[in-house]
């Protein structure tokens, strides 16, 4: 073999060398690379996400205290769907307060989808004088639930529903030509 064929073989297996050492070993690393440091930008993303949630939760715990009676006055806000025992109490006590008498009738729990909390309906039967029911109107405005008044019809006791015995029955002896009757359909939020 001459010298010269020698050389170019030489050169062809070192060419081939080269090529073999660069598509088996440095382009693999070089994608190995890329892919670690895509893998620890991910990373380092993702730790910076959690340092800000234990950023904000070390801040809320230095708050939480001072907003936890607010919380409780909102959760208070939320009647209770099971059981409104308690709105229904707080009804005819504040009734009571006002001076007139009070007949409830519950409707089911329902979510409206507008609404962004489920509700409850209320139909409240009142009779006594306007002034009371203003008075019972007020209180019910400010009271600590979220109430919304749907409907309010008020009139005036006839002579006849006040000496009819069925209606004076339900109505109480109490009550003189004066006084109103009025029906109240109420929306009570709940938990």
């Amino acid at each position: 073999m001459s010298l010269k064929r020698k050389i170019y073989i030489l050169i062809t297996i070192f060419c081939g060398l080269t090529v073999l050492l660069i598509v088996f070993v440095i382009f693999p690393l070089f994608l190995e690379i890329k892919k670690n440091s895509q893998d620890i930008l991910s990373q380092r993303q993702t730790l910076a996400v959690l340092e800000g949630k234990a950023e904000n939760l070390e801040k809320f715990r230095i708050i939480f205290p001072e907003i936890f009676p607010g919380l409780e006055k909102i959760d208070n806000l939320f009647v209770d769907s099971k059981v409104p025992i308690d709105f229904i109490r707080f009804l005819e006590q504040t009734s009571q307060a006002s001076g007139l008498s009070l007949k409830i009738s519950a409707g089911p729990a329902l979510k409206i989808e507008k609404d962004l909390w489920p509700s409850i309906s209320f139909q409240l039967s009142l009779a006594g004088s306007f002034s009371s029911l203003a008075r019972f109107l007020e209180k019910l405005e400010s009271s600590l639930y979220l109430i919304e008044i749907q409907n309010l019809t008020i009139s005036r006791l006839s002579e006849t529903e006040l000496t009819q015995p069925f209606l004076k029955k339900e109505l109480g002896e109490m009550y003189s030509l004066g006084d109103i009757k009025a029906v109240i359909s109420i929306k009570v939020y709940t938990k």
